[in-house]
């Protein structure tokens, strides 16, 4: 289950349902967005209730000064700030995720090796990266 564009507080009351109704893949959808919010406690908290958090590329390339007009209303989320989030709350517990493909963005992959390069040069180790590119996303196909 994912929690689409849900705020903080209902994500976590939607994780917490999930969990009663025996769900136990639960992805938080671009937890730092603006839309979703989640600040650290509530990102350990939903840690704590199992629930895996997609961090996405697209976040470090919105905000005033984006490339594209579109993105300019967003609030940015910088890589300082992911890095600590991974640290803070654990690697286990994140996706990496791009949320591009749009027209006028880098392709989904190039866009994922930016957010790598970004991460590890903000001290995220390749272990670590591997934990949230692989790692997590094959638990939550394969079950």
């Amino acid at each position: 289950m994912h929690t689409g564009h849900s705020s903080a507080e209902q994500a976590l009351a939607l994780i917490a349902a999930a969990r009663e109704e025996g769900c136990d893949r639960i992805v938080v959808t671009h937890c730092q967005f603006e839309v979703v919010g989640m600040d650290e406690a509530q990102m350990k908290k939903a840690a704590a209730m199992g629930a895996k958090m997609e961090l996405c590329a697209l976040g470090m390339l919105v905000g005033p000064e984006s490339h594209l007009e579109w993105m300019r209303e967003s609030v940015r989320v910088p890589l300082e700030d992911t890095a600590t989030r991974i640290r803070n709350v654990g690697a286990q517990h994140f996706v990496l995720g791009t949320d591009l493909g749009q027209s006028g963005n880098p392709t989904p992959a190039d866009g994922l090796a930016m957010f790598v390069a970004g991460l590890m040069a903000e001290g995220v180790t390749c272990e670590q990266i591997q934990t949230m590119g692989r790692e997590v996303p094959g638990a939550l196909l394969m079950g």
